[in-house]
């Protein structure tokens, strides 16, 4: 840390250069001035990143040439010295931003620890500066155009080594789109914030670089090595980190997007791409999954079955009337088609039908017939059907799921609520059944289950897997209360096919074991008896 001193008086000014152990404290004086004008003109020469000064200096005073100093360097720190401990000097001192103010004759302990203070701030501002720049570079080798990529010198002062292993993770929160839609602006910065904190702390020990993407609800990781096995190894011990956080799992389904290594950090911005291409699948995805570049590379070369496989997704997907959801998966359907060459005119006129059916089903749920939307249904489907080539179709579909959307979007926020209760009215049924589930319960509203998950959090004030324990624990309470039945008889009756589970449960629930709540429950029985 550089320092300027400035005093008239050379015994203070030359005392406190050789007298103060500077660099014991991260420091190092690199020039003196006698008067407030030699200062200024020294500190634009060596830019110091401390000014020590006197007030009373010929020329040009302490006060003034701080204010010059701050004009020309803002991040500047500044410690004041004088021999008049008045309020004014204070006031004004305080007003320009000086760190402190010490009077002479000056308590060089008192200096030394707010030297201490002063370089510890100042070396956490440095570390933060060139973690900011290193993402900044970062950020700039995975966005920018190639002629416009970072130099390597400046990589290499940022702590980037270009000669190392590299490898990017991509997380993306599953349903994201369509919270997007159902949360104020307040609440999805909240819902994302959780997630990424999460994700971070997973990835807290392996990761060289991160970033955020609030908009898109992804998160990406970089780490490195200095071999790929290395590379290759923090990547995977990042993946393993995320498939163990049972938490993070249940609470925001993800699909976590890799692609290899990369033999230095110029294969970067290729592999940030094979990641985003691997997100456009998200939505074949309800359940927190992990998909490599390369699997995607053997699912595009796929015999059939995935696109059949694909199609069945989309047509869960229809329920949620997001508007550019449909459209991307629409897309992602028919490049699966043209790709896989089994396209024919009946082919297309088979999945139209079935998403028109599917269309037609959805709206029943929300309490809308397909009148509503078109003056004449069955003249909208015959137009499309009836068209000549696939893009001419898919035109035509994506024309009418559109409309579809925007007729839903007034009205859903009712019918989303309606749903809700139906799929706990199925809950209450069901939660004795040890296999109930965030699937089979989003299937009985016939809702994908991530935007089901997402939904039933926001209606509810709780996740599902949360709604589902309490509701157990309460039904297990009562058995407890009003019954003999043993414990395990009790996990058994309440949906728990383990009783140990069971009881590790209540307790976490509770603070008591089942044995031990019973018996509380007798002895405040007992206890109220008495009294009455």
């Amino acid at each position: 840390m550089k320092v300027l001193l400035a005093d008239d008086e050379y015994l203070i000014r030359e005392g406190l250069r050789d007298n103060v152990p500077w660099a014991a404290h991260g420091m190092e004086v690199i020039a003196t001035a006698e008067d407030g004008e030699q200062a200024l003109e020294l500190a634009r020469q060596y830019r110091p990143d401390l000014l020590i000064t006197d007030i009373c200096m010929p020329f040009m005073d302490g006060l003034e040439l701080v204010e010059n100093v701050l004009r020309e360097q803002a991040d500047i720190c500044v410690i004041l010295l004088t021999c008049y401990d008045e309020f004014e000097y204070a006031k004004r001192a305080i007003k320009l931003g000086v760190k402190d103010y010490i009077l002479k004759p000056i308590d060089l302990a008192y200096m030394e620890s707010l030297l201490d203070e002063i370089f510890e701030k100042y070396k956490a501002r440095q570390e933060e500066n060139i973690k900011q720049e290193r993402t900044e570079l970062l950020s700039c080798l995975l966005h920018a155009d190639l002629d416009k990529q970072p130099e390597e010198a400046a990589l290499a002062q940022a702590g980037i080594p270009v000669e190392r292993f590299y490898a990017c993770i991509m997380i993306d929160i599953l349903g994201y789109r369509f919270a997007r839609d159902t949360f104020t602006e307040q609440e999805l910065q909240k819902y994302f914030s959780r997630f990424a904190a999460q994700v971070e702390e997973c990835a807290a020990e392996r990761m060289f670089f991160y970033e955020e993407f609030q908009t898109e609800g992804r998160v990406l990781i970089v780490v490195s090595g200095r071999n790929a096995q290395q590379a290759a190894e923090h990547m995977q011990a990042v993946c393993r980190a995320l498939r163990q956080d049972v938490d993070l799992k249940n609470e925001y389904p993800f699909l976590c997007a890799t692609d290899g290594v990369s033999g230095d950090v110029w294969g970067l911005q290729a592999m940030y791409g094979h990641c985003q291409k691997v997100l456009q699948y998200a939505f074949l995805y309800d359940e927190t999954s992990f998909l490599d570049y390369a699997e995607l590379k053997r699912i595009r070369q796929d015999d059939g079955t995935q696109i059949a496989a694909n199609i069945a997704r989309f047509v869960d997907c229809i329920r949620t009337f997001d508007k550019g959801l449909i459209e991307q998966n629409i897309c992602l359907i028919t490049d699966n088609i043209r790709e896989s060459g089994r396209y024919s005119i009946l082919y297309g006129q088979m999945f139209i039908a079935s998403v028109y059916s599917q269309v037609t089903g959805a709206l029943k749920e929300f309490g809308i017939d397909l009148s509503e939307v078109f003056e004449d249904p069955v003249e909208e489907y015959r137009m499309i059907i009836t068209a000549g080539s696939l893009q001419k179709q898919i035109s035509g579909l994506s024309e009418l799921l559109g409309k579809v959307c925007d007729y839903v979007h007034g009205k859903k926020g009712a019918a989303h609520h309606t749903l809700i209760e139906k799929a706990r009215q199925y809950i209450e049924q069901n939660y004795t059944d040890h296999s109930i589930s965030l699937q089979s319960v989003s299937a009985s509203v016939n809702m994908s289950s991530c935007y089901f998950s997402i939904l039933f959090k926001q209606e509810c004030g709780k996740s599902f897997i949360s709604y589902l324990t309490d509701l157990r624990m309460e039904k297990a309470k009562q058995l407890l209360r009003y019954s003999d039945q043993r414990s395990y008889e009790i996990a058994l009756a309440v949906g728990y096919d383990n009783p140990n589970y069971f009881s590790t449960l209540f307790k976490k629930n509770t603070d008591f074991s089942p044995t031990e709540y019973r018996q509380r429950q007798k002895e405040n029985g007992a206890a109220k008896q008495k009294k009455s």
